[in-house]
């Protein structure tokens, strides 16, 4: 694993700021998959300050979703509603660069859609499977990343998009699929606290052990990692507090 430690969350997220304004003078046409939570909302906030919002090639980027809640975009719980209101309306994105997840619409009809959506405007590799540029995800506390729940995750699903359920609230959430997250360029998580030192210590020794095989691993965090490009971690010091 490449792990990426940074003594607080703000040198974390300017790190995470300067590789999104470096993608987006890469090539014309950057895709990139936001995550939901409370730890990318800080990303989101830096992303619209001026040193950011003035520089980035906002034109060359186009944002994705690796999972919503099935909720209106103004409800608070909206992965693409807090995007919004801290970063997309305060920077000059084209809309037509904004490819959100209805969450309002009936799950299994936007399910539909919004994996059309995808296979449409996302470049493929030779096996045919959509390829992001670049899928930033978080990490639960039970080691589920986007709607990937542990004892839940079917990893040979063959769909690019699916209709998950929260294991405790019974919540419907739209969400990539293994399979697609896998195909990525480049997979970055994003974990910052100590409330997740203790499962990041538990992930790094189970990897770190001989002859692991990741793919037996609980954690859906720890075992999706992309089959061609890089994964990484980013983590601040507390996060990172009880890994030797």
């Amino acid at each position: 694993m490449n792990w990426k430690i940074y003594d607080s969350p703000a040198m974390v997220i300017r790190a995470l700021c300067d590789n999104l304004l470096a993608l987006s003078r890469s090539k014309k046409t950057v895709h990139v998959s936001l995550s939901g939570g409370s730890t990318p909302k800080r990303f989101f906030a830096a992303l619209a300050e001026p040193v950011c919002a003035n520089n980035i090639n906002w034109e060359n980027l186009h944002f994705w979703w690796g999972d919503e809640r099935c909720v209106p975009p103004e409800d608070p719980e909206s992965n693409f509603g807090a995007a919004y209101e801290l970063l997309l309306r305060n920077v000059n994105i084209p809309a037509g660069n904004i490819h959100r997840i209805h969450g309002e619409e009936k799950p299994e009809i936007e399910a539909r859609r919004y994996a059309g959506e995808i296979d449409e405007f996302v470049p493929k590799h030779s096996d045919g499977v959509p390829a992001f540029d670049w899928i930033i995800l978080g990490m639960g506390s039970d080691g589920h990343t986007a709607s990937l729940f542990p004892d839940q995750t079917d990893f040979a699903d063959p769909r690019l998009i699916f209709i998950a359920t929260q294991p405790e609230s019974g919540q419907l959430r739209i969400s990539k699929t293994v399979r697609l997250i896998e195909a990525a360029d480049r997979i970055s998580y994003l974990v910052l606290g100590k409330s997740k030192a203790k499962l990041l210590k538990e992930i790094r020794t189970k990897i770190d052990a001989a002859g692991c095989d990741l793919n037996t691993l609980p954690w859906p965090a720890a075992r999706i990692r992309s089959t061609r490009g890089i994964t990484e971690w980013y983590l601040d010091s507390a996060a990172a507090m009880l890994m030797s």
